[in-house]
């Protein structure tokens, strides 16, 4: 192994990183096709492995979609994390008050462009 013994650095074995291979995807293959369709929640699901822990649990809390626009959270677009009810309005920083949102659907709330997809009780309220 290299390294260096004074600062404790050294190079990472590819041996130590399990390996997954990578299926492509078919030529044919449409996300708007029907018949495809579990084909490719599947392909989200694993994309939501890539989020940090706390980020995934708030995506699986609201099944992988942007609580504004209603779209996949996993379109490589940047997330953002919203409080629901704003801190300066009494709302605190606990799971249950945060949304993971596009950045453009969180732009967008500020601005006051858009209403949420959810009803009011339950979406955000920027």
């Amino acid at each position: 192994m290299f390294g260096d013994k004074r600062t404790g650095t050294y190079l990472l074995k590819f041996a130590w990183f399990g390996f997954q291979p990578h299926i492509l995807v078919k030529g044919t293959a449409s996300p708007d096709d029907p018949a495809l369709r579990q084909y490719g929640e599947q392909r989200e699901r694993r994309k939501a492995r890539l989020l940090p822990p706390s980020r995934r649990q708030l995506a699986e809390a609201q099944q992988g979609r942007c609580p504004v626009c209603g779209a996949s959270l996993f379109n490589d677009e940047v997330l953002h994390i919203p409080h629901r009810t704003p801190r300066s309005q009494g709302g605190g920083s606990e799971y249950r008050n945060l949304a993971l949102v596009h950045l453009s659907c969180h732009q967008q709330l500020h601005r006051g462009k858009v209403r949420t997809a959810k009803p009011a009780n339950e979406g955000l309220q920027l």
